[in-house]
């Protein structure tokens, strides 16, 4: 019955199916430096507390390290994403490989860098240097990791959408993904997971073979809609929503257009749980009563109707 509903609400002259229709994108590290004749990397690398560790190390960490009392940031940066401006993020996760064979807890807030464009890391910055999305993802990390195994962090689809929706956003610009142990947690016992860099060379003394193996780099999955149609007719209407997924019970809606709209909120089944009216471009929404699940927000106003999923959580 869901499907038969999804698929016959009609927005304007598209149908549902058609604004989800999704694309997917692969993001990997690149080489940026070559010393001596070997690739390297300053797209990834780690923080200690708020200072620069490392940008060419064979592994990351993220954590707390309890002998030293240090907090470790690690971050990866993906140049050339295309996705463009104010498009509909759908999934996203950070795939990474454990560089050893872990098993004390660790707890890690990930966030992004808010800015349009994320600049290359050097050597001698601060981490106060960079400016965090207001989103954020917990990632408590309970499960023992193996050796040269993948993991994938929780979805981070609202990191990513806070990003692109910025008015700096252009396809093709980079951004950064922090994972920042959470001094909350903090403990005598190292409470750090380490994951592959770019670098990584596997350790013969650890099972390895001593090659670098690029195959096991940080990635980055994102999901997104395109553009469509409804975004080419004349007098058309578009807006972004933040954060999606909602945790917080509160969803932004911006409009790009001027003039009177109309806002609403429509669950699974297309029945609408929330109406306004507005003449704000920025309007803030309490949806605390809504349960957890997907919904759709639809703005209209006298020449056409666009819509957009939201995720609450």
């Amino acid at each position: 019955m869901k499907k038969l509903l999804l698929g016959t609400l009609v927005i304007g002259s598209l149908l549902m199916s058609d604004m989800l229709r999704a694309e997917e994108l692969t993001l990997t590290i690149i080489e940026t430096h070559l010393d001596g004749g070997v690739s390297i990397s300053f797209d990834d690398g780690e923080y200690e507390n708020d200072s620069i560790d490392k940008v060419d190390d064979d592994d990351l960490d993220m954590g707390w390290e309890g002998e030293d009392l240090n907090v470790m940031t690690a971050f990866t940066r993906f140049q050339n994403v295309t996705i463009p401006q104010g498009a509909v993020i759908n999934s996203a996760v950070l795939k990474l490989y454990a560089h050893e064979d872990e098993e004390d807890e660790a707890y890690v807030t990930i966030y992004g860098e808010a800015t349009g464009n994320s600049e290359e890391f050097a050597e001698d910055e601060a981490l106060s240097d960079r400016t965090a999305t207001t989103a954020s993802v917990s990632w408590d990390i309970v499960d023992p990791w193996t050796i040269w195994q993948a993991y994938e962090t929780p979805d981070l689809t609202s990191i990513i959408q806070e990003i692109v929706n910025l008015e700096a956003w252009e396809s093709g610009n980079a951004l950064t993904i922090f994972i920042q142990g959470n001094e909350g947690e903090a403990s005598l016992l190292d409470n750090a997971r380490d994951f592959e860099s770019y670098e990584n060379i596997e350790d013969p003394n650890d099972g390895g073979d001593g090659l670098n193996h690029p195959e096991r780099a940080p990635r980055l999955v994102i999901t997104y809609g395109e553009t469509t149609a409804v975004d080419q007719l004349e007098n058309n209407l578009s807006f972004s929503v933040f954060p999606n997924p909602s945790t917080e019970g509160m969803v932004n809606v911006k409009l790009v257009q001027q003039g009177s709209t109309s806002i609403n909120i429509l669950d699974a089944c297309g029945k609408a749980v929330y109406q306004m009216r507005t003449d704000s471009q920025i309007n803030t929404i309490d949806i605390s009563n809504l349960s957890t699940g997907i919904y759709f927000i639809r703005a209209s106003n006298e020449y056409n109707s666009t819509t957009q999923k939201l995720v609450v959580k």
